[in-house]
């Protein structure tokens, strides 16, 4: 009788973990082949060149050695009618010389000086909601100081996706390829999030920019009234307004190479790890449609290997040639599906050297991503600088 009890209860259980990591397999099918195929499969079109003023904004707090390298290639895009602001947080290094020297040589510069001693809300979106306020063009385009555009005709494509009366445009920001292990996590994760969210403002389901690369209208963040309805908390001034805005507003991902912005990728574990919790900590306050569609991916790809993990023993046990055939195509074809997709979305946002690294540091991000999402339960530290 226990005998029998067993047999019956291992064949059970083997049968439904092979049902159940069919049905999430086919979950992480449609995700791919959906939703990430929109980016990977769609061709770059070319739009007639734009000239509309734009006001472009950068917040800076003690980052004199970025401004020096990379404001110069912002004030001196190909553009025709383009100021560029820079709200100086009461930076305490020599930004205000290096200011002074630009004010003389570039006439579309402005600098916007904030004392943090007179205003009660600390962190960029004070910095963000000033310099907006001093813009003179309703159109705006956003990145920070750490930042240089990947070519002259960034503001020209950037603002090229301001269509059929658009108010959104997301941009791709992407890190510097250096050697090292943390260099390469952090670029595969730049990507991995770019996946997501540009894939499905293609599917008409935007819900989150990069301050790193972002434009829209001052008339829509005045619609928004800025930063009030999230203003408590000390990040999210690009995916949290973004996510609000998106849900009357479309937003246009534009992600041809010329129109990048390319940045310098941390330099230890430790920033890193906080830049990450800070973003998904940003995540929980999502509107509820975005947390159920990002939820049911990371969930989808998480249960993938844990049920795959699962069953190995049983298959090794049962040595069922059908069920190994099941199990092995449906691994095959998403990993398959996942090396295609993922390596065109590569290709397009010149990420080519990461296409090696797919089918492993997937894994080792699904269970990453849990972990760190765990931890800021129990313990984040909010700030920006």
């Amino acid at each position: 009788m226990n005998f029998d009890f067993y047999t019956y209860f291992f064949s059970s259980t083997y049968r439904i973990l092979i049902v159940v990591f069919a049905f999430i397999a086919v979950i992480q099918l449609i995700y791919y082949w959906a939703i990430f195929s929109r980016l990977a499969f769609k061709k770059i079109k070319s739009h007639t060149p734009v000239n509309h003023p734009v006001s472009v904004v950068v917040c800076a707090r003690n980052e004199y050695q970025n401004l020096k390298d990379f404001l110069p290639e912002i004030l001196e895009q190909d553009y025709p009618c383009f100021e560029v602001i820079l709200i100086n947080d009461d930076s305490d290094d020599e930004t205000e010389f290096l200011t002074r020297d630009l004010l003389n040589k570039y006439s579309n510069f402005r600098v916007v000086n904030i004392n943090r001693s007179i205003t009660f809300i600390k962190g960029k979106k004070i910095a963000l909601s000033v310099g907006i306020k001093e813009s003179k063009y309703n159109h705006l385009l956003l990145t920070d100081a750490d930042c240089r555009p990947s070519s002259k005709n960034w503001i020209q494509l950037m603002q090229q996706g301001f269509v059929n009366k658009n108010e959104i445009v997301l941009g791709y920001g992407r890190y510097e390829s250096q050697k090292g292990l943390l260099n390469l996590f952090v670029r595969y994760d730049t990507i991995y999030t770019a996946m997501q969210y540009l894939s499905l403002a293609l599917a008409k389901h935007p819900y989150m920019g990069v301050g790193r690369n972002l434009s829209y209208t001052k008339e829509l963040f005045e619609e928004q009234k800025g930063f009030t309805s999230h203003y408590t908390i000390p990040y999210g001034d690009d995916d949290l307004f973004i996510n609000r805005a998106t849900k009357k507003y479309h937003a246009t991902p534009v992600y041809c190479s010329e129109a990048h912005t390319v940045s310098i990728a941390p330099k230890t574990w430790g920033a890193w790890f906080r830049q990450k919790k800070r973003h998904l900590d940003t995540g929980k306050h999502y509107r509820f449609a975005s947390k159920f569609v990002l939820g049911t991916f990371s969930a989808s790809a998480l249960f993938f290997y844990l049920l795959l993990f699962a069953i190995i023993p049983f298959l090794i046990l049962n040595f069922n040639i059908l069920d190994i055939i099941i199990v092995s195509s449906l691994f095959l074809l998403r990993l398959i599906s996942q090396v295609t997709i993922f390596s065109n979305i590569c290709k397009k946002l010149n990420e080519k050297r990461l296409i090696w690294s797919v089918p492993i540091l997937d894994l080792i991000f699904t269970i990453l991503y849990p972990l760190w999402s765990f931890s800021n339960l129990i313990f984040i530290k909010n700030r920006w600088k």
